[in-house]
C-alpha cells in the first residue's frame, strides 16, 4: 500500500515535468516583475563626498608627512538600490574611507564606501578608486617675520616705527614645500592714518620669486601677528653749521656756506617738533684751522637730531655735503664825515664836546672782511657813537664829573666786517657856566 502511494506521488510529480518547471520559472518571473513594479531598483548620485583618511599615524610616526594629490580625497558616489531604501539615504549617510595601513608601493590607498543606513541592501560605485598621496620627510624650520606697511598715512605724516608681537614663525611640513619658503611677510595697512595703529595682520609665505605659497600641508604655530605702527608728524627745518675755529692768518670764512640738502624733513611727536626750528651741526669735520682755501666735506647729521626725532624719509641716511667758503681778508679805508659821530646819553649837567670833531672834517678808519662784504660798506652810511653809560661803567665812576676821557667808538658795521683796530675819541666834559645856564633858561 505504501509503495503504491509513493509511486502514485512520483507519477503526479513527473507527469508533464517540463511544463511544471516552466510554470515555476514564469511564476518567479512574474513575482519579480510585480515586485519591481511596486519597488523598482534605482540609482542615486551623491557628489563631493570627503574621504576620511585613517591610521595616518603609520606615516607620521616615521617622521614623514603626506599630501593628497589631484583632489583624490573627494569622490562622487553612485548608490544603487530599491527605491524605498534609497528614499531614506542622504549625503550625510555616505561614508568614504581610505586606510593608510593599506598604502601601496605606488602611494595609493583604495577607497571603501558604505552607508549608515541599509548598507547591505545597497551597491556603491565611485568615480575614482583610490586616494593618491605624495609622501616625504617632514621638515621643521623657523623664519623671521618681515613687517611692512601698505598705503600712505595722512598728508604730513610718516611711519615712525613698526613693532610686531612676535618676530619668528615656526614651520613644519613636507620638506619640498618648506624648502620653497623664502620669506614671510606681515603687511599692515596704514592708508589715511594720522595716529598710531595696533592691528592684527595675516602672515603670508613667499618663494624667492615672491610668489605666494598656499598649502594646507604647511603648518605654522601662528597665522597672524599683532603689529603696532607708530605714526609721526613731519616738519621741514634748515640745517645750521657751527664753524669751530678760524682759517689761516689773513683769511676769513666768507659766510658762503652751502649744504646739499639745505633742509631736512624730520619726523616725531608734534609736541617735540614744535620746539625745533633748525638742526644745529657742530662737527670736527668743519674745522677750517690754518686753511687758505674752501673746505668741502661730507657730514652725517643724523647724530645731531634731537631725542625723539628721526628723518621722515627712512631711505635718507643723513649724509650732507657741506662747503665752507674761505677768502683772503681785504681791507678798506673809510673817511667818515665828522658830522657822523656823536655821544649817546649825554650827562644833563655838563657840557660835552668831542675834540676830534672840532679839529678835523673827516675821521679815518680801516675795516676788513671779504671783498664783497667790504665793498658793500660806504663811508656815508657809517655812524660812530660813544655810549656814555658804557664808558661811565668802564671808568668805575658813580657819576660824571668835568674832565677829559677817552671813549671807544661803536660803528654800525655789518657782522661780516670788522675793524682793523679799536677807535677812540676824546670826550671833554666841562661845567656849564651859570650865566650861560641862566641865559639858556630865559
Amino acid at each position: 500500500m505504501r509503495d503504491s502511494i509513493l509511486k502514485k506521488a512520483v507519477r503526479i510529480v513527473t507527469n508533464n515535468f517540463g511544463l511544471k518547471i516552466l510554470a515555476l520559472i514564469v511564476s518567479c518571473g512574474l513575482w519579480i516583475v510585480v515586485d519591481n513594479i511596486n519597488d523598482p531598483i534605482e540609482s542615486q548620485p551623491f557628489y563631493n563626498i570627503p574621504v576620511e583618511i585613517i591610521n595616518t599615524d603609520l606615516v607620521t610616526n616615521e617622521g614623514k608627512v603626506y599630501e593628497v594629490l589631484d583632489g583624490t580625497d573627494t569622490v562622487n558616489v553612485t548608490v544603487r538600490g530599491k527605491r524605498t531604501v534609497l528614499s531614506y539615504i542622504s549625503k550625510e549617510d555616505i561614508k568614504a574611507v581610505a586606510d593608510m595601513s593599506e598604502l601601496t608601493l605606488m602611494n595609493t590607498v583604495g577607497i571603501k564606501v558604505s552607508s549608515a543606513r541599509s548598507n547591505s541592501e545597497l551597491d556603491f560605485k565611485t568615480n575614482i578608486d583610490s586616494v593618491k598621496f605624495a609622501i616625504e620627510n617632514m621638515k621643521r624650520d623657523q623664519k623671521p617675520i618681515n613687517v611692512s606697511t601698505s598705503g600712505e598715512p595722512a598728508e604730513g605724516y610718516v611711519v615712525g616705527g613698526l613693532k610686531p608681537s612676535q618676530n619668528v614663525v615656526r614651520l613644519s611640513g613636507p620638506e619640498s614645500l618648506i624648502d620653497q619658503i623664502d620669506h614671510i611677510d606681515a603687511v599692515a595697512n596704514i592708508d589715511g592714518y594720522s595716529s598710531d595703529i595696533d592691528t592684527s595682520v595675516e602672515l603670508k609665505l613667499y618663494d624667492k620669486e615672491n610668489n605666494e605659497i598656499r598649502n594646507s600641508s604647511i603648518k605654522t604655530n601662528i597665522s597672524t601677528v599683532n603689529v603696532t605702527v607708530t605714526i609721526y608728524a613731519t616738519k621741514v627745518v634748515p640745517l645750521s653749521f657751527d664753524i669751530p675755529d678760524e682759517p689761516a692768518n689773513g683769511y676769513v670764512v666768507s659766510g658762503e656756506l652751502f649744504s646739499m640738502p639745505e633742509t631736512v624733513t624730520i619726523a616725531g611727536r608734534s609736541s617735540v617738533l614744535d620746539g625745533i626750528s633748525r638742526i644745529v651741526v657742530s662737527d670736527p669735520a668743519l674745522s677750517v684751522e690754518n686753511r687758505t682755501e674752501n673746505l668741502t666735506t661730507v657730514i652725517n647729521v643724523k647724530k645731531y637730531l634731537p631725542t625723539g626725532v628721526q628723518f621722515a624719509d627712512s631711505s635718507f641716511g643723513g649724509n650732507v655735503s657741506v662747503t665752507v667758503g674761505i677768502e683772503q681778508l681785504v681791507t678798506k679805508e673809510l673817511r667818515i664825515p665828522a658830522a657822523k659821530f656823536a655821544a649817546d646819553k649825554k650827562p644833563d649837567n655838563l657840557k660835552l664836546t668831542l675834540r676830534e670833531i672840532d679839529t678835523q672834517e673827516y675821521y679815518t678808519i680801516r675795516i676788513s672782511g671779504t671783498k664783497a662784504a667790504v665793498d658793500a660798506v660806504e663811508a656815508d652810511g657809517v655812524v660812530g657813537v660813544i655810549d656814555m653809560d658804557i664808558l661811565l661803567e668802564k671808568l668805575g665812576l658813580a657819576e660824571w664829573v668835568p674832565g677829559i676821557y677817552q671813549g671807544e667808538i661803536i660803528f654800525n658795521l655789518p657782522n661780516n666786517v670788522t675793524l682793523e683796530q679799536p677807535y677812540q675819541m676824546t670826550v671833554v666834559l666841562e661845567a656849564i657856566e651859570e650865566d650861560a645856564a641862566d641865559n639858556g633858561n630865559e
